[in-house]
């Protein structure tokens, strides 16, 4: 068995709404699937089916040859349709700076394809993801890492998925290298894309093999995004159609999610990555800071743990919940073109999330209104709008006194976001317009 993480095209049109890019379509609008539970496995126990690695990320070093254009060596593949391990013979097309280009034997790739790969390689995904997150200490003694261009196997027939395959990031032993798997029929704009996005799995899994899965796909997603400008739209937008989606989930419910609820994950953990780059790290102006993700890919402490450990390594007051509770509000504001740190300024949000209510109250004061009660799970958040005569008089208070703020939008309403942080429940928010609020534990702040 391997462990790997997953770049998958849907090709059943589970995602909508992405516009193609020039040439074809966006790198963001790609289905990813990191459910693999062989990987969860290695996440959520330490130590798991790779003795030889630690919690340091340290690991037992194989040798290799150094490769050139025409060699011929074998790899261990996975089989998406079956769940099985396959053997395949592959020569090796290039040798590039940083980078073997291997093809699998009997599959033709024009020599421009793999001379701009290469190049993609060496020259923008190497350079800016170990610029970004850390060098990859590796499985292997070899400076370069390998790709395999194949004939991915995912169906027809077993894969219930439905997704077609477009690359692969194995973080197991069986091949003893550091080796990304592309699907040869992938468009270059994909593997380009796909490539980013694995090597950075790649370097966090070398430094820390049990991060959560949230935390190593935002890196990744944010990897595309460094690399190509990729916004992630389709993730970006399954996220903001359903905001009640958990930004900390366990490895193996997200594992579980698939659809729209599986892209909602990845467009959550992209988006609070980038919130962190724009405001704490290599995005935020301060040249000091470029480092901010190679010490949280460093930080062996995962999920919430490596996060509040990394912002204090560099200084700042605020711990992961401050942050999140920024963020959930930023999520609403940057539709109104706001920047950092209500918004991005990276990307543009053009819709609001998705509301769990809006009620309008202009005309009734002392009117009061409770919504249906809605179950919130841990760091999620729920969005109400209020019309009122008077937005910054409208009070409000819930049941669970989970934590809320109030913001007022571009139309004049009042908008009450309201999280359980840590905790879930069923809650219900009532609202009035009066003139003081009627919140007490659940104030903002």
């Amino acid at each position: 068995m391997v462990a790997v993480v997953v770049l998958a095209l849907c090709t059943v049109g589970t995602v909508s709404g992405s516009d193609p890019a020039p040439g074809g379509a966006d790198p963001g609008s790609y289905v990813w699937i990191a459910g693999i539970p062989f990987l969860h496995a290695i996440h959520e126990e330490p130590g798991g089916r790779f003795g030889d690695i630690t919690e340091g990320g340290g690991r037992k070093a194989y040798t290799t040859g150094n490769f050139t254009p025409g060699d011929v060596k074998s790899f261990v593949c996975t089989d998406f349709a079956t769940g099985e391990e396959y053997t395949v013979n592959a020569t090796c097309r290039a040798t590039g700076e940083h980078c073997y280009l291997f093809v699998e034997e009997n599959r033709t790739v024009a020599e421009s394809e793999i001379r701009d790969l290469t190049e993609t390689f060496d020259h923008v995904v190497h350079p800016t993801i170990t610029g970004t997150f850390g060098n990859e200490t590796g499985i292997d003694e070899d400076p370069r890492v390998f790709i395999l261009l194949l004939d991915i196997r995912d169906g027809p027939g077993g894969n219930v998925t439905d997704l077609s395959i477009v690359g692969y990031f194995d973080g197991s032993v069986e091949n003893n290298l550091d080796v990304i798997f592309l699907d040869a029929d992938a468009r270059e704009s994909e593997m380009s894309s796909t490539l980013a996005h694995e090597f950075q799995h790649l370097v966090h899994h070398s430094h820390d093999p049990h991060e959560r899965t949230w935390v190593d796909e935002g890196c990744s997603g944010y990897a595309e995004y460094l690399c190509f400008a990729s916004e992630n739209r389709a993730k970006v937008r399954a996220f903001n159609r359903r905001p009640g989606t958990p930004l900390v989930v366990t490895d193996g419910r997200w594992a579980r999610s698939e659809g729209e609820i599986n892209q909602a994950h990845y467009g959550a953990s992209f988006l609070w990555t980038l919130y962190h780059a724009e405001n704490f790290g290599d995005r935020s102006g301060d040249p000091g800071r470029r480092a901010f993700f190679a010490d949280l890919v460093a930080e062996n402490r995962t999920g919430l743990a490596g996060i509040d450990a990394t912002l204090a390594t560099h200084g700042y007051p605020e711990s992961f919940e401050d942050v999140f509770k920024r963020w959930v509000v930023a999520n609403y504001l940057d539709a109104e073109g706001s920047d950092p740190p209500s918004g991005y300024a990276g990307i543009n949000l053009t819709r609001y999330p998705q509301v769990a209510g809006h009620i309008d109250l202009t005309g009734e004061v002392g009117g009061v209104h409770s919504f249906p009660a809605a179950d919130l799970l841990p760091w999620s958040a729920a969005y109400y709008e209020v019309g009122a005569d008077d937005p910054d008089a409208v009070a409000y208070e819930n049941t669970q006194d989970f934590w809320m703020e109030k913001v007022v939008n571009r139309n004049g309403e009042a908008v009450i976001v309201v999280s359980p942080l840590g905790d879930r429940g069923e809650v219900v928010l009532t609202v009035a317009e009066s003139g003081e609020n009627r919140t007490a534990a659940g104030s903002p702040g």
